[in-house]
């Protein structure tokens, strides 16, 4: 897992399940007055799975997830909390990867065949720590989280679902922006007796 690969794939799963519940919504017919449909999931866990940190140290991971979103007609809003959890094999050390925030959706019908799913969200994403324990640091001493805002647009085929293109930017600190090294500290942490 690289830390860009674990990024998107998050930005993936956030888009594409408001992008899955709002078609669902569009096609059950729902357009005269502005519905709305509320879902709570309570704690979702995933895992235990094998997983390699940093294409680098074998273990496994496990997701937990809590996910609040609301449905209208125009949009949606999601409140989301996320953990996974990686344990390395050869020591038994863990790291926690975490992210928590809320994110504004709204969903365009471009006409053409094509719906532009736009995304703006706050929180922190990618919060690295010791389980239980403080945030990690990289090697200038700054910690190893992205707290702010990001943007994302995305632009999907309506037929096959195939995305057309998507872009993501980010305002605020983020490690991946500045060049930091983040397997560097983990692996170090994971690695060490």
């Amino acid at each position: 897992m690289t830390a860009m690969s674990g990024r998107m794939l998050r930005a993936f799963l956030a888009t594409a399940l408001v992008a899955v519940s709002w078609s669902t919504l569009v096609a059950s017919g729902a357009s005269a007055a502005p519905p709305v449909a509320a879902f709570h999931g309570g704690m979702v866990t995933n895992g235990p799975f094998p997983l390699s940190w940093c294409d680098e140290l074998e273990g496994t991971a496990v997701v937990k997830s809590v996910v609040q979103l609301k449905l209208t007609e125009t949009g949606a809003v999601q409140n989301a909390h996320t953990t996974m959890v990686f344990t390395a094999t050869a020591t038994g050390r863990s790291v926690e990867v975490s992210d928590a925030g809320l994110v504004r959706f709204s969903a365009v019908d471009n006409g053409d065949g094509t719906t532009t799913y736009s995304s703006k969200g706050a929180g922190v994403e990618d919060a690295f720590r010791i389980l239980n324990g403080p945030v990690l640091r990289s090697a200038n001493g700054r910690p190893l989280r992205s707290v702010g805002e990001s943007d994302s647009t995305l632009i999907v085929d309506n037929a096959t679902g195939e995305w057309i293109s998507f872009e993501q930017s980010v305002h605020g600190p983020h490690p991946y922006d500045d060049g930091v090294d983040v397997c560097g500290p983990t692996l170090a942490y994971l690695r060490s007796a």
